[in-house]
């Protein structure tokens, strides 16, 4: 198994009673695409903001890269490649201006030509303002500023929020090309769909709590997933599907159109749809919260209740 790039023990920063990070034990393999997954609110970036020196731990441990992300902040910065889900873009620098800013500080003047590849293929105008930039575009500032001095470790916080579909798959192609390189992201969402395009290893955090770490495969026997199927005959019911162990929950709309809940694998699935006679199929994404119900339906270890950040 691959050296850890971060490794923390019971970490924790709480801001009232279940709301923050509590007694994380994450466990972030090097040299792969981690997904760190949960819903708007659980704690993720209370977590990111602990691994990046922004807030000091109240109890707990945590290194990243070896070191400590308080006492060896200066050195940490030079490593790690960061994107903050709430960062700013410089209001009166250009993207040229804060990049050049960068590399002078970084010392490292290649930033700039690096900065540029990605910037371009990222669809961003560099002459631009920060404060004549979209939400999406302050999105690719922010990410060619943390990836542009190729860093050991990238953290990103909802990095493709307000980005469209293209540009979010163009994105997931550079994280995946980071870890073949042999280098680590940690990736935060919201959206499972998200992660599972990119991610080797994914960890869930409900209501502060880290409540599991999987490999993606593991997650792809269990997670829950809906498609909708037309089928050219009428009279198709719940019953129709018994047969099938996975299906967890079939809706039958008005107009016929059949809409089927499941875990696990396709393939029986679809064979079934394909005798019943569908003709057109749709896959729509489940809320995240449906998955972690159904992932510890019945666990002893159910997460705690509260409001996280």
């Amino acid at each position: 198994m691959a050296t850890a790039a971060i490794t923390s023990t019971n970490l924790t920063y709480e801001y009232a009673p279940g709301v923050g990070a509590v007694g994380l034990d994450l466990e972030v393999p090097s040299g792969q695409v981690y997904g760190f997954l949960g819903p708007n609110g659980a704690g993720k970036s209370t977590a990111i903001r602990m691994l990046t020196s922004l807030i000091r731990p109240q109890s707990g441990s945590v290194s990243v890269l070896g070191l400590d992300p308080w006492r060896d902040a200066p050195r940490l910065h030079e490593r790690v490649g960061v994107l903050l889900s709430d960062q700013p873009a410089p209001r009166h620098h250009t993207g040229y201006s804060l990049i050049e800013l960068l590399a002078k500080l970084r010392k490292r003047p290649e930033v700039v030509h690096q900065a540029g590849r990605l910037a371009e293929r990222l669809e961003l105008d560099l002459a631009k303002r920060g404060h004549e930039l979209s939400l999406g575009n302050r999105q690719k500032l922010g990410l060619v500023t943390a990836l542009s001095h190729e860093p050991e470790l990238v953290i990103l916080d909802e990095p493709t929020n307000g980005l469209d579909p293209l540009l979010q798959r163009e994105i997931g192609l550079v994280l995946r090309e980071i870890a073949d390189q042999g280098r680590t992201v940690l990736l935060s969402s919201h959206s499972l769909n998200d992660v599972e395009a990119v991610a080797d290893h994914v960890g869930f955090i409900r209501n502060a709590v880290l409540v599991e770490q999987l490999p993606l495969a593991t997650l792809a026997d269990r997670a829950v997933r809906r498609v909708r199927f037309r089928f050219a005959q009428a009279g198709i019911n719940a019953e129709s599907f018994a047969s099938i162990a996975n299906v967890e929950q079939v809706t039958v709309a008005s107009d016929g159109e059949v809409s089927v809940q499941y875990s696990g694998a396709v393939g029986e699935l679809l064979s079934r749809a394909g005798e019943l006679g569908a003709v057109t199929i749709e896959a729509h994404p489940v809320e995240l919260e449906e998955t972690f119900l159904a992932l510890y339906r019945g666990d002893d270890h159910r997460p705690g209740t509260g409001g996280s950040r």
